[in-house]
């Protein structure tokens, strides 16, 4: 019921948003928000990568010592690190590193959803189906460093650049990875013609020949900062690649062909050709790619919330989409539900074994 909470409001607010005065649809988007980073910031082990973090937390160096070490050698990034020692300095516990977390992550998209949808409900809706407990409990760095990024695009937007790359470097120093937010403006250059498409095939067609490839990669013979998200690649099968299409790939490629359908054209579309770009990407070379889809997809779910709320789009056919999407993701909640059901806080600090299980089989 925790997570089902905001699911409810959000469908709530969807129904009331044209109802809603200017004043009153922010306050009702901040209870949302409240609750959101609330109960995200209290959680106790919940998630996968949370539990990780708890353990590295414990060895976090308080703040006076943090600029005695090497940085930039750690395994984690320096904006994440000094979050960790600041918090230290008042509590033992890892929790208000969370809520910390979480609200820079939760206000970043609400932030980003707000400017860009018709219906900013409808976006914080689909934000809970696809994103929220990943963003939330599994990649608390680097959704930090894309809810950044986001409130960052309107530099990008109106071509700001000296703003642009500078704000740029606050995401990096919560997640390296957010180094591709320099590349990004370069988007703008994809369209959809028959090169898009026979670029999208050969990527896919390359899977069987870049095998031997996936694996030195997740044996760190490469990079170990890139084999720590992979633990096995036996792990990375066809049926990974499968129902990680489905339910990365599927939500983009479905937004294209509904404005292609109706003959529009959404301002996010070469965001949502690099998320499908990605998506085939993280198919041949899931080790590399996979990280990827997290900065473009956002563009998608603002795209496809501007898409079901345009005038003359049934309602029937708005409803199935939903469904669609929501149908897309079962696989994933089926085969992670334990990392986060049962909802566990640190008013009841109690330990899920099935869940401590799953962590052992995933971080071994």
């Amino acid at each position: 019921m925790e997570y089902l909470f905001p699911v409810i409001l959000a469908l709530i607010g969807i129904g009331m948003n044209t109802r809603f005065s200017p004043a009153a649809r922010k306050v009702y988007l901040l209870v949302i928000l409240s609750y959101m980073v609330i109960l995200m910031g209290i959680r106790y082990r919940v998630g996968m990568d949370t539990i990780g973090y708890m353990k590295t937390f414990k060895e976090s160096l308080p703040l006076d010592k943090i600029f005695t070490v090497k940085v930039f050698t750690q395994r984690h990034e320096p904006g994440y690190l000094l979050l960790c020692s600041i918090c230290k300095l008042f509590s033992k516990e890892f929790w208000p590193v969370q809520l910390i977390m979480n609200l820079i992550t939760c206000c970043g998209i609400f932030i980003f959803l707000y400017r860009n949808c018709r219906n900013v409900f409808m976006g914080i809706f689909l934000f809970l189906i696809l994103q929220w407990l990943y963003f939330s409990t599994e990649i608390m760095r680097e959704s930090a460093a894309i809810a950044i990024f986001l409130v960052n695009y309107r530099n990008m937007a109106e071509k700001r650049w000296v703003r642009y790359y500078l704000f740029s470097l606050l995401s990096i120093s919560f997640h390296y990875s957010a180094i591709l937010i320099w590349f990004l403006p370069l988007a703008r250059f994809l369209k959809p013609n028959i090169f898009f498409f026979i670029f999208c095939i050969g990527i896919l067609g390359i899977t069987p020949l870049v095998e031997q490839f996936n694996k030195l990669l997740a044996l760190g013979i490469i990079s170990e900062k890139i084999s720590i998200y992979v633990k096995e690649v036996d792990n990375v099968n066809m049926n990974w690649r499968i129902s990680e299409m489905i339910k990365t790939g599927f939500p983009a490629i479905l937004t294209f062909i509904l404005y292609k359908y109706s003959h529009l054209k959404s301002r996010f579309q070469p965001f949502i050709l690099l998320q499908i770009i990605f998506c085939c990407g993280a198919f041949a070379i899931p080790v590399i790619f996979q990280r990827f889809t997290n900065y473009t997809t956002l563009f998608v779910i603002a795209a496809l919330a501007n898409y079901l709320f345009l005038q003359y789009v049934n309602p029937i056919l708005r409803i199935t989409v939903i469904g669609i999407i929501c149908l897309s993701q079962s696989i994933y909640y089926v085969s992670l539900y334990p990392a986060w059901y049962p909802y566990v806080s640190i008013n009841n600090p109690i330990t899920v074994q099935e869940r401590e299980n799953l962590y052992r089989k995933i971080w071994k």
